[in-house]
């Protein structure tokens, strides 16, 4: 689980320096409620726990967020 965290963690790197700001942005918020759930399951929550489904809906909201924010920036949105 870590191993596979930390490439998320370099790949929001590259974006930082690459991408406009208001992406950033959401791929910063998108990347802390991903830590979020990650903190979830290490603590050894299951997958239908409140905790766990709670912590799935927050990221799949704000990656949402972070797609709809990259296709505005590429023109693909309209």
């Amino acid at each position: 689980m870590w191993e596979a965290f930390e490439a998320c963690a370099s790949l929001r790197y590259e974006l930082s320096i690459c991408a406009p700001r208001h992406v950033v942005e959401k791929s910063d918020d998108a990347f802390r409620r991903l830590r979020d759930l990650r903190d979830v399951v290490a603590d050894g929550f299951g997958r239908d726990s409140s905790e766990c489904v709670t912590g799935r809906l927050r990221y799949d909201r704000a990656y949402q967020g972070l797609r709809d924010a990259m296709r505005k920036d590429l023109g693909a949105d309209a």
